[in-house]
């Protein structure tokens, strides 16, 4: 395991950053190709990940082992990044819709979808990271049980029931907060 810590890569009271960036960029690299597909997404966080550690390199003890540190930077980036992803989905949908009908919007619906679309966004971030990868490999990606069973090496009956209880308790959450699907 990497024990290595903040100050470990300090010259002269000065971080390291290009030390940092040979020794961990492959891994990071790996996390984030893990998470996203298109290679501009994967350049950007990466760059970012090294950014973020830079800009609050005075505001971090010096102590802390880097290499969850910069784990950290990068889940947050991908959820970051998933987010705005999402918005811009969103949005691209409401331009479609507002097209279609010529601008006869209905704005309590528009509303709902996109109360919807936070309480999906938060019931995702509070998954574990396999559901996570699960539930957007299926419902954002669209990729089908047995490539995610492949992808993930899991069975394709893990991968159902993972979904079927997945979509219990989005339903739960959505229900909790006013929206009824039924059973």
């Amino acid at each position: 395991m990497d024990n290595k810590t903040i100050r470990n890569f300090e010259k002269n009271g000065v971080l390291d950053i290009e030390i940092i960036i040979a020794t961990y960029n492959s891994y990071i690299y790996t996390i984030i190709k893990n998470s996203l597909s298109n290679k501009e997404d994967i350049e950007e966080i990466l760059s970012d990940v090294f950014m973020v550690l830079w800009k609050n390199y005075e505001k971090i003890d010096k102590d802390i082992k880097i290499k969850p540190y910069l784990i950290g930077i990068t889940k947050n980036l991908i959820r970051k990044k998933y987010r705005v992803l999402n918005e811009t989905t969103i949005t691209e949908n409401i331009e479609n819709y507002e097209y279609e009908i010529n601008n006869n919007i209905d704005v309590q619906s528009l509303a709902e979808q996109n109360e919807k679309s936070k309480i999906i966004s938060e019931t995702i971030d509070g998954m574990k990271k396999e559901e996570q990868k699960i539930f957007i490999m299926f419902y954002y990606k669209s990729k089908k049980i047995k490539e995610i069973s492949k992808e993930l090496n899991a069975s394709e009956a893990k991968i159902k029931i993972t979904l079927h209880r997945l979509r219990k308790q989005m339903k739960k959450k959505l229900k909790e907060r006013g929206y009824d699907y039924g059973k």
